[in-house]
């Protein structure tokens, strides 16, 4: 499936359940509404992270480039209920330099998707309490060089807290991802802190890690792409184009990681509240 055919069938998704989807959001939206980001996510690597252990020391390594299409969204369905989904497509390519002679390694199509439902459980004006459960559905391909998805399924349960005070709001979320066939286990935490430092305008920081409780060593080699050790901060801007609409702009870079490049990323993007 091209690009151009994975952007049609995922708006087309997006248009039929009249939603869409920020980031995961303690906020539930009432029945019928919700919200959608459509982005651009670039990646840039030429050094990793050693494989013996976890830390923030790169060295050399192959040039690594991804260009990401992303839709994520939220959808409120009533009572206290909001479907959530992630849906990913992209092109990934490995270039590496050896006595002189350049290889390059690249693949297309699409990577894992993510789908869930997110129930409140405390939702008020200015603090949120909710819990998640995602499905992440293994389509991306395994055996692509190099690879655009785990080749396993796996379940995600996460809660989430949100509170807002005067002109500043803080959200986070924590769980685990499991996948089924190995019970490889990531624990996974993000950050997310707003300024709306003026009527239109809002700049926000966030943060994101993933600790895997299994050693890779230890693993199959089948199982061995589910481990994911990484802890990346980043910032942005926002701004508020229309009631409804609003493109944003996101810098992100990876400070400690294990066994993947270390780089950075920049993502374009618009968020259209419904």
């Amino acid at each position: 499936m091209t690009l151009y055919k994975y952007v049609g069938l995922s708006t087309a998704f997006v248009i039929m359940v009249t939603a869409g989807v920020a980031n995961a959001d303690p906020w539930v939206p009432a029945a019928g509404s919700g919200s959608a980001k459509l982005m651009v996510r670039l990646f840039n690597a030429n050094h990793a992270y050693p494989g013996t252990g976890f830390g923030s020391g790169t060295i050399p390594a192959s040039k690594q480039n991804e260009t990401q299409i992303r839709i994520t969204g939220v959808q409120g369905i009533g009572d206290g209920i909001s479907i959530e989904y992630d849906l990913r497509a992209g092109r990934k390519q490995d270039s590496s330099t050896k006595h002189g002679i350049t290889t390059s390694l690249a693949a297309s199509g699409l990577e894992d998707q993510e789908v869930g439902l997110n129930y409140g459980l405390i939702q008020s004006p200015l603090t949120a309490l909710s819990t998640t459960l995602n499905v992440i559905v293994p389509t991306g391909s395994s055996h692509s060089n190099p690879a655009m998805g785990t080749g396993h399924l796996a379940i995600e349960p996460d809660m989430q807290a949100g509170f807002k005070t005067g002109p500043f709001t803080f959200t986070g979320e924590l769980g685990a991802r499991i996948f089924t066939d190995s019970g490889v286990t990531q624990l996974r935490g993000t950050l997310y802190a707003g300024w709306h430092i003026l009527p239109r305008l809002t700049l926000f920081s966030t943060g994101f890690a993933s600790r895997t409780l299994q050693n890779a060593a230890s693993l199959t080699r089948t199982d061995q792409s589910e481990v994911y050790n990484i802890v990346r901060v980043g910032g942005g801007a926002e701004f508020k184009l229309t009631a409804w609409l609003r493109p944003y702009v996101e810098y992100e870079h990876t400070i400690a990681g294990q066994g993947i490049h270390a780089g950075d990323r920049i993502t374009l993007g618009v968020s259209v509240a419904f």
